[in-house]
């Protein structure tokens, strides 16, 4: 086994090339090569923990601009949110309101922007309100002439107009009774 460099007398057991002298005057030789604390291994650790530290801060300030968009998001779900219950309390004020014209208009009001503050103030009590405030009700109608002719008016028969002797006013009772004649 004369290939075999761990062994005597083998290949690569002695070097080919002798060590050569160091001058130790020149300043060659005078300190060792190996890396010493701080020096080689050393700094690349420090340039090793830079690059973390720079991408942690990179990490850092990515993390800190998306809680912020997530915080504008939810201030801005906040400000939809004021939005819709603003808009919900107006509807419920105009349902509110829809409810006092329909039972103010039911009992005969004739001014419902007036009287809905009142009625309010009673409760929703509208015959309340029609007692302290008639003057916001329809009165009702006093029975009397209107100076046309009474509904109950006796109506003319077929044989009371024809006997009618004036030709004139005969022919404007067939003319308003034209039923009776078929016409």
């Amino acid at each position: 086994m004369a290939g075999d460099p761990a062994k005597p007398g083998g290949e690569g057991a002695t070097p080919q090339d002798p060590p050569e002298p160091q001058d130790p005057e020149n300043g060659e030789g005078a300190k060792s090569q190996d890396p010493g604390a701080g020096e080689g291994k050393g700094d690349q650790n420090v340039h090793k923990l830079e690059r973390d530290i720079a991408n942690r801060d990179k990490r850092i300030k990515e993390l800190e601009e998306q809680l912020e968009a997530a915080a504008g998001g939810r201030k801005t779900a906040e400000d939809r949110i004021d939005a819709i219950e603003k808009q919900l309390a107006d509807m419920e004020a105009e349902r509110d309101a829809a409810k006092a014209d329909a039972a103010l208009t039911g009992a005969g009001c004739i001014d419902c922007e007036l009287a809905r503050p009142a009625l309010a103030a009673l409760g929703g009590d509208v015959d309340a309100l029609k007692e302290q405030k008639p003057y916001l009700f329809a009165q009702p109608a006093q029975p009397g002439s209107t100076g046309g002719k009474p509904a109950g008016a006796p109506k003319l028969t077929k044989e009371q107009i024809l006997d009618v002797k004036d030709p004139a006013e005969r022919r404007r009772l067939i003319a308003e009774n034209r039923s009776l004649f078929g016409i």
